[in-house]
């Protein structure tokens, strides 16, 4: 499976994650949704966040989202904007890598986390 597929199979085929991508934890795209524009900065912000919980607020493709939990792996979030298109956003980090799961207000929080969570320990799984 290459990294795209991870991406159009395992986190949006299903509807409920709206954009996503995978990035390294050294920085760099590894494979992104088409609306998912994550800065390089955004990524080193993720990381550095991540390394050192707890985070008040995260930028993901210049969209706001207020943090409700993190931990040295993850990070639950909820959109800070006033556009309610946006729903929250979940990132999981593994050994060398960030998965970023955008959903919109209609996706379940848990129906996210899960399918985060299954992808990236099969990235641990498997070295990544």
């Amino acid at each position: 499976m290459s990294w795209q597929d991870f991406i159009d199979e395992g986190l949006l085929e299903g509807g409920v994650v709206r954009e996503a991508a995978i990035f390294g934890i050294e920085g760099g795209i590894w494979a992104q949704s088409a609306g998912c524009n994550i800065s390089e900065d955004e990524q080193r912000a993720i990381v550095d966040g991540l390394n050192d919980p707890p985070l008040r607020e995260i930028r993901v493709g210049a969209r706001r989202y207020r943090c409700t939990m993190s931990s040295l792996d993850m990070i639950l979030s909820k959109s800070a904007e006033a556009d309610k298109t946006r729903g929250g956003c979940i990132i999981k980090k593994t050994h060398q890598a960030v998965i970023v799961a955008e959903y919109p207000p209609k996706s379940s929080e848990m129906d996210v986390l899960a399918g985060v969570d299954q992808l990236g320990n099969h990235l641990v799984r498997n070295g990544y």
